[in-house]
């Protein structure tokens, strides 16, 4: 079992330095973890402690950033798309425009999904609320 010492010098109220001995093994399971997330062994460790779902669901900080990545960048090419039609039609071609029929049938769904992906993903990234913050607005 890893054994937490506190520092004891606190040299600002925002971070406090903590000194963990653990295995070998654990060190290279904590490495290996914060790496694949993306983030420090600090910001794991600050992470778990905080309950943030992104951190304790098993889900993986990656790759919920990059299912986000993934849908902004198809809402990226919606708005090119819905850019480009507005042009044919100023231009007065008709026709042509018609081409984006289907896409304008699917436009709502596809923003709503997204919106409901990004939701979900900055809720995974926040800390947990507690007992204490219930009260409080969300910022």
């Amino acid at each position: 079992m890893p054994n937490l010492r506190w520092a004891s010098t606190f040299t600002d109220a925002r971070s406090t330095k903590v000194s963990i001995l653990l295995t070998g093994e654990q060190a290279q399971r904590l490495r290996a973890r914060a790496r694949a997330d993306g983030v420090s062994m600090g910001a794991l460790l600050a992470g778990l402690a905080a309950e943030i779902p992104a951190f304790t669901s098993g889900q993986g900080r990656i790759n919920l950033l990059a299912g986000l990545v993934e849908s902004s960048a198809e809402l990226s090419t919606l708005n090119r798309s819905i850019h480009h039609l507005t042009t044919l039609l100023r231009e007065g071609s008709v026709e042509a425009a018609r081409e984006y029929s289907a896409m304008l049938g699917t436009l709502g769904g596809d923003v709503q999904s997204h919106l409901r992906l990004a939701s979900a993903a900055l809720a995974e990234l926040r800390p947990r609320r507690s007992a204490q913050d219930a009260g409080r607005p969300v910022v």
